[in-house]
């Protein structure tokens, strides 16, 4: 019981000090400023630029049956942040009856790994049919190239003799010819002169009869023959003209378009071939698998089979066009991935986009820029598709003497002055030269000295209002007024 009433005394102890030291002291009093201060302290001034973004794998392959992989995304593009070529840039029109599959989505392969196979009988079948058209066209050029043949030849020139006999022959015929029909008219003369000897008009008149019958005879058969050997003589140019073309050699432009007939035909058989290869899919790299569109069994797709995604892992960002002029490639950057580690994975600037991405609407707009940061072996639980906050370090001083960047009051034209903590508790003003300023702190350079005390803001504390006190000579705070840096402007990046 004795115990129990000295606990309720000291309870009872306590509570009137806390009232006193919350209500008593304060009324009345009038108000006044206290200082927060800093020591001056040497260490490193860095300047740093943000940004978020998404991871996503550097490049993405898409694999279908009967063609090489497409790459579907990559970083490596204008955009920056990554590029797509929609579907495969190849196309086939043969049915895949899919064999085997032997991965699953999220499986890790290596280069060369089979991942699927499908029958190739129809690919084969075009493949034989291709060959075919080559070697045709193959034989052609080489025909032309080398000039007709013995046999061309042999043909060539017996149809031309032919034709040479022929035109001989119409000649010596007309010859012949014209020679009867001169004989015969003769003689249709002769016997017209007889009979006029003999003076019977009746003879007379038969033989005049007869020499005009044979008259007209003679120029019909004459013109006959003559016309035999202008047909013949055509015959035989003719003649002459084939035999000529068909023992010259082709010529340029014939060859050239046997020449483009063989490399279509080989560009043909050349595709035929991939796709016998393309029967079997296998890993273009190592990575990891991200999409399998197909089933053993089941005809495949014919959009991509399978998709794998090949490192490294990148963070793609949009830095805002204040940073943009401070990022160079190569620089080293932090990337803090809050759904994969508790860790910043380290990473380097592989791609700066060097035309605006987005901006904002309105009077405020803003520009930002594509950045891409490649990451240095993250860890396996980094994925595609998650959060990043990328840190970039654009400007730093080692062994910097350092003041917090709220101590600093004035500007780069005006100059800088820092409130110095003199030994009467009151501060000196005392002008500085600065070099790189951040958010955070300031580069001194000249003004001050390591260990000095500089005003950093003031606290405000009143009374008439709920206040409290401190032991040991400690000044009042008004918990309803603490104004921190107070009078003493910041410096950004």
């Amino acid at each position: 019981m004795k115990a129990r009433l000295a606990a309720i005394a000291l309870i009872a102890v306590g509570i009137g000090a806390v009232l006193l030291v919350v209500i008593g002291p304060s009324f009345g009093a009038a108000s006044s400023s206290k200082y927060t201060t800093s020591t001056v302290t040497t260490g490193t001034v860095s300047s740093t630029s943000v940004a978020t973004g998404t991871v996503a794998a550097s490049t993405v392959y898409g694999l279908k049956f009967g063609t090489t992989p497409d790459v579907v995304t990559t970083t490596a593009t204008t955009s920056g942040a990554g590029g797509s070529t929609g579907t495969s840039s190849s196309s086939t029109t043969l049915t895949w009856p899919v064999q085997t599959v032997s991965v699953t989505v999220g499986q890790k392969v290596t280069k060369g790994e089979t991942l699927a196979t499908a029958d190739s009988t129809a690919a084969q079948l075009a493949l034989s049919s291709s060959q075919a058209t080559l070697a045709s066209a193959q034989s052609k050029l080489s025909t032309d190239q080398g000039g007709p043949d013995s046999l061309t030849k042999a043909q060539a020139k017996n149809q031309l003799n032919q034709a040479s006999n022929s035109y001989k022959q119409a000649k010596t015929s007309r010859t012949n010819t014209n020679q009867q029909n001169a004989l015969s008219l003769s003689q249709a003369k002769a016997a017209v002169t007889a009979a006029e000897s003999g003076g019977d008009l009746a003879t007379i008149a038969t033989a005049e009869q007869k020499l005009a019958t044979v008259q007209l005879q003679v120029n019909q058969s004459n013109q006959q023959a003559a016309q035999q050997v202008t047909t013949a003589s055509l015959s035989y140019t003719s003649a002459k003209l084939a035999y000529e073309g068909k023992i010259a050699p082709a010529s340029t432009a014939t060859i050239q378009a046997d020449q483009a007939q063989v490399a279509a035909a080989q560009s043909t058989v050349n595709a035929a071939q991939l796709a016998v290869t393309a029967a079997t899919l296998t890993a273009p790299a190592d990575g990891l698998v991200i999409a399998v569109n197909l089933i053993a069994g089941v005809n495949a797709p014919t959009g991509y089979a399978i998709e794998e995604s090949i490192g490294p892992m990148v963070a793609n960002c949009g830095f805002a066009e204040s940073d943009i002029a401070k990022l160079k490639l190569g620089q080293s950057a932090s990337v803090s991935i809050s759904g994969a580690t508790t860790s910043a994975v380290a990473g380097t600037l592989t791609q700066i986009v060097p035309v605006a991405s987005s901006s904002s609407g309105g009077s405020s707009s803003v520009a930002t820029y594509a950045v891409t940061v490649t990451l240095t072996s993250p860890p396996a639980t980094v994925l595609a598709g998650m959060s990043a906050t990328v840190t970039v370090t654009t400007a730093s001083v080692d062994n910097a003497l350092r003041v917090p960047a709220t101590a600093l009051s004035g500007s780069s034209t005006s100059g800088y002055t820092v409130l110095v903590m003199g030994g009467d508790g009151n501060p000196v003003p005392t002008s500085v030269t600065v070099g790189l300023v951040t958010s955070s702190y300031a580069e001194i350079k000249t003004g001050l000295t390591e260990g000095q005390t500089v005003v950093t803001g003031t606290v405000t504390a009143r009374t008439g209002t709920t206040t409290t006190t401190t032991t040991g000579g400690g000044g009042g705070v008004n918990v309803n007024s603490l104004t921190g840096g107070g009078g003493f402007g910041g410096f950004g990046r």
